[in-house]
């Protein structure tokens, strides 16, 4: 009997391509963010463009001046213009939000507990992010803000694409997921994900991040020594913390070589690992405010 196998994935995944791409179209894609992609993209481009074509979308506002004020940015003041925000944010984090919050409108309300999980998730690895950042001095916050926000994009767009039939692939074990995700769809999450950001522009930093943030050790083993790398496994530890925490809190200094190699690889110890997991347990309602 011939082995169809490889030519079944490779269809899965031609039709998962197909419909990211349709997804991205000018006649799927809001207006609003149509319009922000090409604002952020012109170098030319002023604050006061964008903050005319934002004002249009109450959704996209709101996140942007909500995260501008994220206890991480530490302003004595409040943020409340949307121009203020855009100075405190730059372009790629306002393009990146506006994608992150078109993209989760895009799922059927009646997935609307799964949209908020996965929002909230996204949210506390991204401020893990930055805090790990921080400790480690190679990376700067805002990258890894944008990075840790989307790294996990390409699950709201396997919702989207798929609806009940992603559904079916939920689960808490990570392998087992990326496993069912990769047979139903020619695809994980992480692959998924680092399409639909190839398409939207983002940076090649972000991309990377989100197409390996669940296997850092396989981007470096390709690109070793690249510079951008250190990105990769920020948000891995990041993803790792929030995802795992309960399993992993009550002694980071014991995680296996696999992890004490990538903690080496960003000057992180468990320790610092564990003051991060616990900050991050101390600000986890902090999501909620930024979702609507």
């Amino acid at each position: 009997m011939v082995n169809t196998a490889p030519t079944m994935a490779n269809l899965k995944r031609a039709l998962l391509k197909s419909k990211i791409d349709e997804i991205i179209k000018l006649s799927t894609i809001p207006t609003v963010l149509e319009k922000i992609m090409s604002v952020t993209e012109d170098s030319k481009s002023t604050v006061e463009d964008l903050v005319k074509v934002i004002e249009h979308d109450q959704a996209i506002a709101s996140r942007i001046v909500g995260v501008s004020n994220a206890i991480f940015y530490g302003f004595p003041r409040r943020i409340s213009s949307i121009s203020q925000a855009i100075i405190v944010l730059g372009f790629e984090m306002v393009k990146g939000l506006a994608i992150s919050v078109t993209v989760f409108k895009g799922i059927s309300k009646s997935n609307k507990a799964n949209v908020t999980s996965l929002w909230e998730h996204s949210f506390n690895v991204a401020i893990a992010a930055v805090l790990i950042a921080e400790k480690s001095g190679l990376v700067n916050k805002d990258s890894a803000f944008l990075a840790g926000l989307l790294h996990d994009i390409g699950r709201p767009v396997l919702f989207q694409i798929f609806s009940d039939e992603y559904m079916k692939t939920s689960g808490d074990n990570i392998e087992a997921l990326l496993e069912l995700e990769q047979e139903a769809f020619g695809a994980t999450h992480p692959e998924a994900g680092a399409m639909f950001a190839e398409k939207c522009k983002l940076p090649d930093t972000c991309i990377t991040s989100i197409r390996y943030h669940h296997n850092p050790r396989n981007y470096r083993l390709r690109d070793n020594g690249d510079p951008l790398a250190y990105l990769v496994p920020i948000i891995y530890l990041a993803d790792l913390i929030v995802a795992d925490g309960r399993e992993h809190s009550e002694n980071h200094r014991g995680i296996s070589s696999a992890h004490a190699e990538i903690l080496k690889s960003v000057n992180i110890t468990g320790q610092m690992l564990a003051e991060v997991e616990e900050m991050i347990s101390g600000v986890r309602a902090e999501s909620n405010k930024y979702y609507n």
